[in-house]
This record gives C-alpha cells, sequence and structure tokens, in this order.
C-alpha cells in the first residue's frame, strides 16, 4: 500500500504493508526549520513530540522486546537524543525477562571522561554525537556482552547506525549477535547493514516498515532559527544516567511526584529516562499523566505540531522548544537533569528534584 502526506515540504509517501489507520497512530510528518533535510517524523509513541501517556510509552518498548527476545548478556546503545528515551525504555523492558543488559546512549555534552569515539549525523542540525567510554565498574562486563542491540526511533538511510555499529565493534571482541532496533525504518534494502561485512549475524526490529520518497516543493527552503542549538554542550551534566552507561533496570530510589491531578511530566533533552520512570510511577498510582520532552529540534507549527513553546539554555544563547504544550487545568512537573535556571516556564510549573 501506499500512503502520501501532505506537507510543505513536499508530498511525502510510504510503502508499507501497514494500513493507514495503524500508521495514523505511530506517526506523521511536519517540516524541520533545516536546509539539510526539510522534513521530519513525528513519532507519536516516544513522548517527544506529542504528549504520550507512560503506558502507551511502555506497550511500545514491550512490542520491540518480544520482537528481540531474551537472549544473552545484551549491550543496548540508542542515540541522542530523540532515542535516548527510546533506547532506555527498550532496555529497561528486557532486564525484566533477562539478566545482563546494559544501556548506553550517544551524547552532545562534553563531560569529563574518556572518549571512545565520535560520529556525525549528517542530515541534523546539531551534527556530532560524542560517545564515552563505560564507568570503570561497568566496562569489563560490557566489553564482554554477547549481544549488541542498537535502538533510534527511526531509520531513515542507515547511515547514523551504520557509523555507530562500525565504531562499536571494536570494543566488543566477544559479539555474537548485532539487532537494529527502531519504531519506524524508512531505508528499505538501501539502509541494511550486510551480516558479511561485519563478520557477524544481524537482524532488524521495527513496528513499521516501508520504503520513503518525497516530491519535494522546490519554494520551501527553510533556514535555521538564529538561536538553534547546533553545538556540544559544556554546561554541567552527569555520568551516572546514561552517558558512561547503565546497568538496567535503574534502581537507584527516586524522589516520587506527587500530584492528584491531571499531570504533564515533562524531560528536559537527553534526561528522559528518569522523568520516565516518575511519571509512569504516578501514572500506576491513578493519576491521568502525559510525558513530554524539551528538545532541539527546531519544527515549524503545522496540524500536527500545533504550537512550540521555546526554551532558553542557560547559557541564554541558544533555545530548545517544546511541542504541543496544553498546560491549562493540569499540574506541570519538569524533572531536569542538573539545574533548573535556565528553564523559563509560566508561573505555576514545578521543577522536580528526581533525586532523593
Amino acid at each position: 500500500m501506499k500512503h502520501t502526506y501532505t506537507t510543505a515540504a513536499g508530498d511525502i509517501s510510504l510503502k508499507t504493508d501497514n494500513d493507514r489507520e495503524c500508521l495514523d497512530n505511530i506517526l506523521s510528518f511536519a517540516c524541520r526549520q533545516n536546509p539539510k533535510r526539510h522534513f521530519i517524523i513525528i513519532n507519536k509513541l516516544i513522548g517527544r513530540y506529542t504528549p504520550t501517556a507512560p503506558k502507551i510509552m511502555r506497550e511500545t518498548y514491550e512490542q520491540l522486546v518480544d520482537q528481540i527476545k531474551p537472549g544473552a548478556s545484551s549491550y543496548v546503545v540508542s542515540l541522542a537524543e530523540a532515542a535516548t528515551g527510546l533506547g532506555a525504555g527498550v532496555a529497561d523492558s528486557l532486564s525484566k525477562r533477562q539478566n545482563k543488559v546494559y544501556f548506553q546512549h550517544t551524547t552532545r555534552q562534553k563531560i569529563d571522561a574518556k572518549l571512545w569515539f565520535s560520529i556525525d549525523e549528517a542530515h541534523s542540525h546539531a551534527v556530532s554525537h560524542l560517545f564515552y567510554q563505560p564507568k570503570d565498574e561497568l566496562l569489563p562486563a560490557i566489553t564482554q556482552v554477547k549481544r549488541l542491540i542498537l535502538v533510534d526511533d527511526e531509520i531513515t538511510t542507515g547511515q547514523t547506525i551504520k557509523q555507530l555499529l562500525n565504531n562499536l565493534i571494536d570494543y566488543l571482541p566477544c559479539l555474537e549477535e548485532v539487532i537494529v532496533t527502531s519504531i519506524i525504518n524508512l531505508g528499505g534494502q538501501k539502509s541494511l547493514i550486510n551480516s558479511a561485512d561485519i563478520g557477524l549475524p544481524i537482524r532488524y526490529v521495527s513496528l513499521v516498515d516501508a520504503d520513503l520518497s518525497i516530491e519535494k516543493n522546490p519554494e520551501f527552503n527553510p533556514q535555521l532559527p538564529q538561536h538553534a542549538d547546533i553545538k556540544l554542550s559544556t554546561s554541567k551534566a552527569s555520568s551516572a544516567v546514561g552517558r558512561r552507561g547503565l546497568a538496567m533496570p535503574y534502581v537507584s530510589e527516586l524522589n516520587e511526584i506527587k500530584s492528584a491531578n491531571s499531570t504533564i511530566v515533562i524531560a528536559d533533552g537527553e534526561h528522559q529516562y528518569i522523568p520516565f520512570l516518575l511519571a509512569e510511577k504516578l501514572e500506576e498510582s491513578g493519576v491521568d499523566v502525559v510525558f513530554q520532552s524539551i528538545n532541539r529540534s527546531p519544527i515549524l507549527p503545522c496540524e500536527v505540531i500545533q504550537n512550540q513553546y521555546k526554551i532558553e539554555t542557560e547559557s541564554n544563547t541558544a533555545e530548545h522548544y517544546l511541542y504541543n504544550y496544553f498546560p491549562e487545568n493540569k499540574s506541570v512537573f519538569v524533572v531536569s537533569e542538573h539545574q533548573y535556571e535556565g528553564l523559563e516556564f509560566a508561573d505555576g510549573v514545578k521543577c522536580h528534584p528526581w533525586k532523593s
């Protein structure tokens, strides 16, 4: 079946076995303010661009793990920024079915630690990704894992995943299998990595497989916003929440969110796993909860992106964004990684300290 989405950037078509109702529950398309790639996939399952119930996010993790299946010791690695929460969620769900699951994500944050390698995400407005050596207490176990599970929210060309895989293999001499995992794989055959090229069995897991084509609108010529965040960050950041590895599931005690009202839990940037756990815990208590995340991707408002809420960073030289933000008659909690001074919200928004 062929499904067409009309955007200001042009008509985007997906050729897939999924029906339109299934696709509409998972994705839509919007336009980037980015001259490199004009469209962006709006994933409705990860709480990044649209408010999402934690139970929907957990169901997504479980569906992917159903395909991954429990197995040997596993290193789950995901890409910043959109997939940090997705990768952690997959690792969390997998760790409830097997032992020895470790998680780590790429980062655009400089920290005081040994760098294993860096990669470039060519189509992004913020190109560079850093990957640090895991923490000393995790390093021996991670370098002995048998399975590498690479996670991204979507695969379009597969080039970033290929870079990540080719770099990681050198540090993981005991690998027996690679599993490339995504909610949406739009690359078709051209995005596939050949097992013969890496000398390891490789398989692909996704909820949507499709071939993408676009008939571009020649009059659509977006430019980056003046204050878009394109650089690596040097602000204070933690190495204990995914940048240098985590043994899954997360077991440290958290300061739970207390609310009896309908609630929005807002994550900040790469710090998505802990806010999700807090949102999920609150939802399990019977409260109506949605999760969404501040992110650095500039997107033009449209039917699926109803508003763009701009947020200054600590340095006040760049801005981040929150999309589809509707706080009316809701309790709102922002769960940031470290400091909240740079996050300027309206009165009534509470900054939640997550460490007990």
